[in-house]
């Protein structure tokens, strides 16, 4: 009986030893894992903080072109700025006693002024067009605007200009503001439209 005994508390042992090289590795494995943990830990830190640095020097960057944009758009417009602040002043000392003036002296102050703009347009590559008014000069849709249209009966009046109410303008071949014209439209006698409406 002693023997079974023996033999019993033996295996007892060897069970509990076995459990114990088992609980052993498990607590291994977990401190593997804490440490495997740790290690993503730190680099989730180290990358939350760069993210953050990334975007610090993004935001810094962003800042400074949008300085630079805005400082560069300055810098470009600047010279028209400087012509119209000049056109400003040229016209507060003519404004000063323009009700002393003549009618004549009027109407020179006022063509200095409109030959003061165009110089700074020229300045500036703008080009001013204009098409003389005459007859049978026909619409250009890529240089024109049609302001009004005129109804005429006449044919061969359909499509051309009636008169120019404005100059157009270019940038360097490319048309910014378009003339303003009107235009005659060939208008049908009313009895050949309610014929064909009947």
């Amino acid at each position: 009986m002693e023997k079974e005994e023996m033999e019993e508390k033996e295996k007892v042992n060897f069970e509990v030893k076995g459990n114990n090289d088992k609980i052993d590795e498990i607590l291994e494995n977990i401190g593997s894992i804490n440490d495997k943990l740790n290690g993503m830990n730190e680099l989730f830190l180290k990358k939350i903080q760069s993210t953050s640095f990334e975007k610090e020097i993004a935001d810094k960057l962003h800042e400074e072109i949008q300085e630079y944009r805005n400082d560069l758009h300055f810098q470009l417009v600047k010279p028209l700025i400087l012509d119209f602040i000049n056109m400003r002043e040229s016209m507060k000392k003519g404004v000063g006693n323009f009700r002393k003036k003549t009618d004549e002296e009027k109407l020179k102050l006022l063509q200095s002024y409109i030959e003061e703009i165009e110089i700074i347009l020229e300045n500036n590559d703008i080009e001013i067009y204009e098409t003389e008014n005459g007859k049978n000069i026909e619409f250009d849709a890529k240089r024109q605007k049609i302001m009004k249209k005129i109804k005429t009966s006449d044919e061969e009046l359909h499509g051309k200009i009636y008169t120019i109410s404005s100059s157009g303008y270019m940038h360097k071949g490319k048309v910014i503001l378009p003339e303003k014209v009107e235009v005659y439209i060939h208008k049908k006698d009313e009895e050949k439209d309610e014929v064909k409406g009947e």
